[in-house]
């Protein structure tokens, strides 16, 4: 009996091949779709999980307040790990994490620059699951001067030989491997190349002052975390107070739980580019909608087609098929059509992963598809589209009358017409809602990279000290490029534009005296507000021909004037140095510009003068930039022999800051133009069912003068109206759901008249060109055809 059913369904599919790749291709497009979110939102979900102990896991925070001030820091103390598990018996471990900084490492000739290298205690592997490829985790980070490297940059300086006991040199160190371990999966916070022994710093390094390390605690089996964070507000009373109390800042320390960090933390200075809660149930909502889309337009297509099968069903009745029997024929149909869609989807996945890999910065491999989210996923799927999108035209082909067919009335009333259109009306609803969304993101995106960051990062190249030598022979550097015409400026800093800056207590002149300020500071030479065209507000630059600027001159950003209430910011006492023994003074009131990114507010800043620094920017006229790279490749090689020529063009530095969200908008707008394609194959469904019940009208009409273009006219307002019903509700819904997703950004887009203008264009053209194929069909057919009665 099921043979005969499926052979049956293979007729039908061959036999109506244009219906059939209709309802094949926007399947495969939806399901495909569907899938890849699926799998996105699947790995944003994962981040971290991958560790055994994952859920007893958490990254300690801290909550800082001031007289005017608080924000929170992803790291904590030096001190706090090693005294926290001291104190506390619910901690099981607590592991810290240093920045190594940027070093170039070595194996005899072979050497690279490593970026992602941190120091790590002893304890790392004791909280964290990482397999070990050669060696042992257990003691591999007891030793002094001991590193553990992936497998990746063991293959870098190691060529697939032996690793483990061979050594590497990074400036004047020499680090012992003692464990490759596998490669840190994409879905980490944290993804490293090699870690250092914590053993290798001084002992005595760090205070309670003193912050900058990511710690780690993990729990005991039962521990409430809630409790635990708590008590530990004690700690601030027992070890800090004598040092923030009288300076007016208290500290509170959160727990972060380690699974939660990539897609809740908001906070500045994250290792790695955070995901976005949001976007997680945004493209979950997405892959249903494609979903609910391939099952609406497979409802549409199939009762579309009822006319045409109704003669057919009508003999089957009359030859003795039940009702059961051929519901149960139609829903093996739609199986069928499901399966092979699948089939195809997963094909297409296959050959296009690569493209949409790069498209949305994931980095998924075929292994995917046998994973159980995935084959669960296909199994949904094909339920949902399978069996429930073709139980309703099921039950109502099977409903047809044989006596009624016969008589030449196809049974299709009015009440089916209009459920087809609500059909037809929600799926525009969501393609409307979806193309008003991407477009707001889009303008998001591109209102934060447009807007005025306060200084100018065109034909600006990036070099940075190399490991080992001397900071002065950068003033060297700098003196001798700027005798090349191609080069304008070039100046000197410790903090690169864009990427923050380190914040520190500073005593600042109230009107209460002079009162401790938490303060971001930049350290800077006489050229930098020069080379990046930063804007002063009042008073002066720095400069040469003012001997005191190197010890007693500050310029500060309006941000900090505000804050301090200054009216007269020049002249301002602040007090810098160890132990606050140099008294400077306001000399200048910058502009805000922004040191620390578009994602945060700008922050109080403060530029303190000082000759040499390890960043240099050189701006070039613009005038045949590769002869001017040249020439400081030529320059860098003469000072700095031996040493690789790295450098970076600081607009793509700055760009870094927005690759996240440019991924994310790659793969909305993407997913949104399948969505209007695959609801516009909806749409030529419901306009072949249209021209097909009201042929005979048609044929009436013409038979009574009724022009191609008015008729033309009469079938496009029809849809027209429908599309108005569904912009109508999608664009006040689009405009509510962004207009909260814009909340959390702290500049943003107005949302404005024209994003609805484009909605509407970018709605009624696809529309128009969807239906004009087929009304125009039925405006030019023969009357004689169409009145005719079979």
């Amino acid at each position: 009996m099921f043979g005969s059913f499926l052979k049956y369904a293979f007729r039908d599919i061959t036999h109506k091949f244009g219906y059939s790749f209709l309802n094949i291709l926007g399947m495969t497009l939806g399901i495909a779709s569907a899938l890849y979110l699926i799998l996105y939102v699947t790995d944003e979900l994962s981040y971290d999980k991958y560790h055994e102990k994952a859920g007893r896991i958490f990254r300690v925070q801290s909550h800082i307040t001031e007289t005017d001030d608080e924000f929170t820091w992803i790291v904590a103390q030096i001190p706090f790990g090693p005294q926290v598990r001291e104190d506390y018996a619910e901690i099981e471990h607590v592991t810290r994490v240093f920045n190594f900084q940027r070093a170039l490492f070595s194996n005899g000739e072979i050497e690279f620059t490593e970026e992602d290298v941190y120091y790590a205690d002893s304890t790392f592997f004791d909280i964290f699951s990482y397999d070990a490829i050669e060696g042992s985790t257990g003691e591999a980070l007891n030793a002094p001067n001991s590193i553990v490297l992936t497998e990746t940059m063991a293959g870098r300086y190691f060529s697939g030989g032996k690793a483990v006991g061979n050594s590497l040199r990074a400036g004047d160190q020499v680090y012992t491997v003692t464990a490759v371990i596998e490669d840190v999966p994409g879905n980490s916070h944290l993804i490293f190349d090699g870690l250092v022994s914590r053993n290798s710093l001084p002992p005595q390094l760090g205070s309670w002052g003193n912050f900058g390390v990511f710690t780690y605690l993990l729990l005991r089996e039962g521990e409430d975390p809630s409790q635990l964070q708590e008590k530990l507000k004690e700690m601030y009373g027992r070890y800090m107070a004598t040092i923030f109390e009288g300076i007016g800042i208290s500290i509170e320390y959160e727990l972060m739980p380690l699974t939660k960090i990539h897609l809740h933390s908001d906070n500045a200075g994250e290792p790695q580019p955070t995901g976005s809660i949001q976007y997680v149930v945004i493209f979950s909502i997405v892959a249903f909608f494609l979903v609910l889309i391939a099952i609406l337009n497979y409802i549409n297509l199939a009762t579309a087609r009822a006319a045409k099968r109704a003669r057919e069903i009508s003999l089957r009745k009359v030859t003795g098929s039940s009702r059961r029997l051929l519901i149960i024929q139609f829903l093996t149909e739609s199986s069928l059509l499901t399966i092979i869609s699948l089939v195809l989807s997963i094909v297409l996945l296959v050959i296009l992963l690569p493209q949409l890999n790069m498209l949305s910065g994931k980095n998924f491999s075929l292994d995917i598809f046998g994973r159980p989210v995935v084959i669960g996923s296909m199994i949904v799927i094909m339920i949902l589209v399978g069996i429930l999108g073709g139980t309703y035209p099921a039950l109502y082909l099977s409903r047809f009358s044989p006596v009624t067919v016969m008589k030449g009335v196809s049974g299709s009333g009015s009440s089916r017409g209009t459920f087809r259109k609500v059909l037809t009306v929600i799926q525009f609803t969501i393609s409307g809602a979806m193309i008003a969304c991407t477009i707001i993101v889009i303008n998001q995106l591109n209102y934060l990279q447009h807007k005025d960051q306060g200084w100018n990062m065109e034909n600006v190249v990036t070099l940075r000290l190399p490991d080992n030598e001397p900071v002065s022979k950068m003033r060297v550097l700098k003196e001798t490029l700027l005798e090349n015409p191609r080069i304008k400026n070039i100046t000197l800093t410790n903090s690169g534009i864009g990427r923050g800056s380190p914040k520190v207590v500073f005593n600042m002149e109230t009107t209460n005296g002079m009162e401790s300020r938490g303060i971001n500071f930049v350290v800077v030479d006489h050229d930098f507000v020069e080379t990046l065209e930063l804007r002063m507000a009042e008073g002066r630059d720095f400069s040469m021909e003012f001997i005191g600027d190197t010890l007693t001159g500050v310029i500060v950003n309006e941000t900090l004037a505000k804050r301090l209430n200054w009216d007269e910011p020049i002249g301002k006492r602040v007090q810098l140095g160890d132990g606050n023994q140099i008294m400077a003074r306001v000399i200048g009131v910058m502009k805000d510009y922004h040191q620390t990114g578009m994602y945060n507010e700008v922050e109080s800043l403060m530029l303190v003068y000082r000759l040499d620094n390890q960043i240099m920017y050189i701006k070039m006229t613009g005038d045949d930039p590769e002869s001017a790279l040249g020439y400081m490749n030529e320059k860098w090689t003469e000072i700095f022999p031996g040493k690789p020529f790295d450098y970076e063009f600081l607009r793509d530095e700055f760009m870094e800051q927005f690759s996240s969200d440019r991924n994310r908008r790659a793969v909305f707008s993407g997913f949104t133009i399948l969505t209007i394609f695959i609801a516009c194959l909806g749409l030529f469904g419901l306009a072949t069912y249209s021209t097909e019940r009201r042929k005979r009208e048609i044929g009436i009409r013409k038979v009574f003068g009724a022009s191609v273009l008015r008729i033309l006219r009469i079938f496009t307002l029809e849809f027209i109206s429908l599309v108005g019903i569904s912009l109508f509700i999608s664009l006040p819904l689009a405009w509510y759901l962004m207009s909260d997703w814009l909340e959390n950004y702290v500049y943003r887009y107005e949302i404005g008249l024209p994003v609805f203008l484009w909605t509407i264009l970018l709605i009624i053209i696809p529309t128009i060109m969807t239906i004009s194929y087929q009304s125009y069909r039925a405006a030019t057919a023969n009357p004689a055809d169409s009145m005719r009665v079979e």
